[in-house]
Parts: structure tokens; sequence; C-alpha cells
């Protein structure tokens, strides 16, 4: 996470336009410019298979056997093949899988948010607070993990977008934009 916060270097006092008369200097000075953006390069999650209870223990699926990585370079990986399921198979009967837990990587995130803010003093006692924002400015998408059960068609494919309640980060959403004002006292 990167968060900044930066003062326009422009009105009374500043750095650029510091003579500026009142009025003006009123409506271009004190701005403030607000960023957060967010990486990650994606938490892992496990294969599984369904169907069949090769362990004789009275389990329907589990983790399959691994025959390699399975986990695709990250300039191959596309919505449709996140992981190559090949790599995967239902154990034969009378043994548990041999995969590991957690042993694919899902898609990670960055998103990027922005807000330009300013304080109007109206009196003594009263402000008059604007905010604009842009939330997700770059409209990335933030994926669901892909389908990784392996018994059941379209594995290692993409097929939702994090939203609604399901939501883990802030912002995960499509762009959104919003303006505020605020009267404090």
């Amino acid at each position: 996470v990167i968060n900044s916060t930066i003062d326009f270097p422009v009105g009374k006092g500043r750095r650029f336009l510091s003579t500026l008369p009142a009025a003006a200097d009123y409506i271009l000075g004190g701005w403030r410019l607000v960023t957060i953006s967010t990486f990650s390069s994606g938490q892992f999650f496990s294969p599984g298979f369904s169907g069949s209870d090769p362990s004789n223990t009275n389990t329907a699926g589990g983790l399959p056997d691994r025959t390699c990585d399975g986990n695709l370079p990250r300039g191959t990986r596309t919505i449709d093949r996140w992981f190559d399921p090949a790599c995967f198979a239902a154990p034969p009967a009378g043994r548990f899988g041999n995969s590991g837990v957690n042993a694919l990587k899902r898609p990670g995130y960055n998103l990027h948010h922005v807000s330009v803010a300013k304080e109007f003093k109206l009196s003594e006692r009263f402000r008059l607070e604007y905010i604009a924002s842009i939330a997700n400015l770059f409209n990335h998408p933030t994926f669901n993990p892909p389908i990784s059960n392996i018994s059941v068609p379209g594995t290692g494919r993409i097929t939702s977008i994090l939203v609604g309640a399901d939501r883990a980060i802030d912002g995960t959403r499509a762009r959104e934009i919003g303006m505020t004002l605020r009267l404090r006292w």
C-alpha cells in the first residue's frame, strides 16, 4: 500500500502565485491531492476433485495428485486459462492425493484511488470542505480465483470478479467518481 498527500504549491504563502489577490487565492490556493495505491501479487488456493472416494474414508473429493507445477508463467495466464489443469489428476484408489494445500496462485490486484480536496474558511467557526474522488482510477478488475475443481468443465477458467459482500479489499468495484461538500463547525 502506498499513500501520498501532496499540497499543491499554489496560493498565499506557497511557491507559485503567492501574490494572488484574495478572491483568486480563495479559489485557486490550498488544494491537496491524496492518493492510495494497493498492490498484491495474489493469494494462494488449492486444486480439488469431486465425485469419488479413492482414500476409502467416506469422503467425496479432496486434493488431487500433482504431476507438474500447474502454475503458468505470468505472461501466459489469461482469464480462460489461469493454471494448467492437466498437471492434476484424481488419485488412484487406496490413497489421498499428493498435491499440497494452496499450490496455486490466484490473480493479484492493483487499485489506485485519487482525491483532490480543499477547505474554504467561511468564518472563524465555519469551514466548507470540498472533496472530489475517484476510486479504482484505472477501472482494473479484481478477479475471484479460477475454477479449481478438476472434475468439472472449465477448470482453470476465471468466471467472475470480486464484488458485493465478497469484497475482501476496498474499491474492488468498477470505477466510482464522487464529490462531497461538508460544512464543519
